[in-house]
């Protein structure tokens, strides 16, 4: 787009800020109006984008106190405007003190199909998804200071709004990678269309519309009056409803055949018990009055609005077992207990296997209907052959868990049918969730820009895994939901053996990331980093170090970089390239410069 705010660093005071909303108004309108919801329409939505920025400078001495310490005009205006937009969004009634406009209707210029599509991807989101998507795409504001504008914004989840954000930019959003026209998200150019004339020809009957609001008002205090009398007897039937068993979403036993979303939703009930009403009600009771419901890694535990879907009910070695989904959430219902689990934006992926027991004798799946057929691998061991997994009606035989000593850890590939896809597998480990994690894996590829995560079932993605799969023990129980082996770098070392720089990343089902860096076959830590798009499509610039002793007794600093690294700075020395090897040297500061001129620094140890 044309308009980008332009951040001064002069000192800042009142008349700066004043002079900035003029010079940016533009740009400052369009932010608001991507930030708020398009669920408003066109017309509101234009004159709620306006509003804002109008809002936007408090009153004098209000201004001056929030001014302290700012260097930047624009940028204290782009934090109001983005802030009081998100705001609004939240609110039931984001339409205060508008402009108001009589007579004329207001549509943004029209667009191609893609800028529609734009629209359609951006009203999927959330209002801080849209704010950080606003600020990499509309204000061109580097990635790695988005999280901070976001934190100075008030978004207390600043990662997740960015890595919400970077779904935009997904090969599945029809190619859409930015506002494709301004005009079309442009509230400052807009067309005007005549409000409905019939309705205002109707204003002229004022005696009819002053007995109506008379009759109107008589009813609603009518209303009010007997509210309190009848709120109790209706809350006691909508309770009846969300506990009784036939109310449960029950899916067709092939309806997974014959549908575009594969998924949790396309799961038929299925066990022995799913007709048993007293167990149903069990759980169901249990869900909605909150006793005995745990959540896994902060997962809200608060019952569904609606009944949820019956996935199965059934007797798992002597206990009853009942699962069920409301569309974001599993909940596994077991001894009078309940645990909740986060599963929002699963896919054939992330919904291939669910946990139905963990006993003594191991660990029982439910796969899903459309895998046929699933195979134990231990991890430990990539060259050993995988060993069929006996099932019946979807539920596995027990899997052992992983040795204390991490000598063995079990994972398990799911084949899928053909009816879905020929010959696709995934792989998936037990990491004490609901659902288990989904391992992918991403090799170097000689030239061009990093591609996508593919399964990790071929031989370098097994032997990869082998050597980083322990590294995933102290992430039980929190709420994993896929893990990445990036082999972002290799290295023939000074003692001619050859490295591979691994980074390990995990995404948890709530937007958070962790991304571990190890030096193989060394098994050297390199790097670490929490909360942070770093190894992922959305950030895949990165550098690590090591010291690495060679077999001479020699101690050498390592450094490794990613593919847009043209050169590594270590203390006052520069090496062209992406990969170093310096002897006597293990404590230099080490930056690396990157082809579109910015730099970046290793990953905390």
């Amino acid at each position: 787009m044309a308009d980008v705010l332009t951040l001064d660093r002069r000192t800042v005071g009142p008349a700066e800020v004043e002079t900035a909303l003029l010079e940016n108004y533009a740009a400052l309108v369009r932010l608001a109006y991507l930030v708020l919801p398009p669920a408003l329409g066109r017309h509101r939505r234009i004159l709620a984008a306006h509003g804002v920025v109008q809002r936007a400078l408090p009153d004098r001495r209000r201004l001056e106190r929030q001014l302290a310490g700012e260097l930047s005009a624009a940028g204290f205006l782009r934090r109001r405007v983005i802030r009081d937009a998100v705001r609004q969004a939240h609110s039931r009634t984001p339409l205060r003190l508008l402009p108001q406009v009589w007579g004329l209707r207001l549509f943004p210029r029209s667009g191609a199909a893609d800028d529609l599509a734009l629209d359609q991807a951006l009203a999927t989101r959330s209002p801080e998804a849209r704010a950080a998507w606003a600020l990499v795409r509309a204000e061109s504001v580097p990635i790695d200071e988005v999280e901070h504008e976001l934190r100075a914004m008030g978004v207390q989840h600043p990662q997740a709004a960015i890595t919400e954000a970077s779904e935009l930019d997904d090969d599945a959003m029809a190619g859409v990678h930015g506002p494709l026209d301004d005009a079309v998200f442009d509230p400052c150019s807009v067309r005007l269309a005549p409000s409905d004339l019939m309705r205002r020809k109707a204003r002229g009957r004022a005696v009819a519309i002053t007995v109506t609001a008379v009759l109107a008002v008589a009813i609603l205090i009518s209303l009010i009056a007997s509210a309190g009398r009848d709120q109790a007897p209706q809350a006691a039937p909508q309770q009846q409803n969300q506990l009784n068993p036939d109310k449960l979403w029950r899916t067709g036993a092939d309806r997974w055949q014959d549908t575009a979303r594969v998924d949790f939703t396309a799961w038929p009930a299925r066990g022995s018990r799913i007709n048993d009403r007293a167990l149903l009600t069990q759980a169901l009771t249990t869900w909605s009055t909150g006793t005995g419901v745990t959540g896994i890694a902060g997962t809200p535990t608060a019952a569904p609005t609606e009944p949820p879907r019956l996935l199965y009910a059934g007797d798992v070695d002597g206990t009853a077992v009942v699962l069920l989904y409301d569309g974001r959430r599993l909940a596994r219902y077991a001894e009078g207990g309940l645990v909740v689990a986060r599963t929002d934006n699963a896919d054939i992926t992330t919904s291939g296997a669910v946990v139905l027991s963990r006993s003594a004798r191991g660990v029982r799946f439910l796969t899903a209907p459309w895998v046929a057929t699933a195979v134990v691998r231990d991890l430990r061991k990539p060259d050993a052959p995988g060993q069929l997994l006996a099932e019946d009606d979807g539920v596995t035989a027990p899997v052992r868990p992983p040795a204390n000593d991490c000598s063995s850890w079990p994972g398990i590939e799911l084949r899928t049918s053909a009816a879905i896809a020929d010959k696709h597998s995934v792989l998936v480990t037990d990491l004490g969730g609901l659902s288990p994690t989904h391992l992918t894996y991403l090799p170097p590829p000689p030239e061009g820009p990093a591609g996508s995560p593919r399964e990790a079932t071929s031989g370098a993605a097994l032997t990869s895994w082998a050597r980083t799969v322990c590294g995933l023990q102290t992430l039980q129980n929190k709420g994993i939901k896929a893990a990445n082996n990036w082999l972002f770098a290799e290295q023939i070392l000074p003692d001619k053996t050859a490295a591979s720089w691994i980074c390990t990343r995990s995404d948890a089902w709530d937007g958070n990331g962790l991304a571990t860096v190890r030096l193989f076959p060394a098994g050297l830590s390199a790097g670490q980093a929490t909360n942070t798009a770093i190894c992922s499509r959305f950030d895949q610039n990165v550098l690590a170090t090591a010291a690495w002793r060679a077999p001479n007794g020699t101690t050498y600093l390592l450094a490794a970089g990613s593919r847009h690294v043209d050169r590594i700075t270590v203390g006052t020395d520069t090496v062209e390239g992406r990969l170093v090897a310096l002897p006597g040297r293990t404590t230099f500061r080490v930056t690396a410069h990157l082809t579109d001129g910015t730099t970046i620094t290793p990953l905390n140890k």
